[in-house]
């Protein structure tokens, strides 16, 4: 199975976007620990601080169905609603291009 790379796009309520924010990065910390995380990295946009999204890549599916699991996703997950002005738009993606060399 190859790698599953995800991207999350998140629009805060007026007002929750540095709230929003926290609650994104108190993810990485733990996230990046779980088996199969290869990446797990929180971009906000330039011109907009209520507009963050997430892009990460895992191992396999099995890996991010794990992550989906976990205690501190879970508590974010029901916090959704009072944070963001609208469901994420979360998109899935097969990398189909070789690695590049660093």
């Amino acid at each position: 199975m190859s790698m599953l790379t995800n991207v999350a796009f998140f629009n805060a309520r007026l007002g929750q976007g540095d709230a929003l924010g926290q609650r994104l990065l108190a993810l990485a910390g733990p996230t990046r620990q779980e088996p199969g995380c290869v990446r797990y990295d929180i971009y906000r946009a330039t011109d907009s601080s209520d507009y963050w999204f997430v892009y990460e890549d895992w191992q396999s599916p099995a890996d991010f169905d794990g992550h989906m699991q976990t205690p501190y996703v879970q508590a974010f997950m029901k916090d959704l609603d009072a944070l963001c002005s609208e469901a994420p738009e979360i998109r899935t993606f097969e990398r189909r291009s070789e690695a590049a060399e660093r």
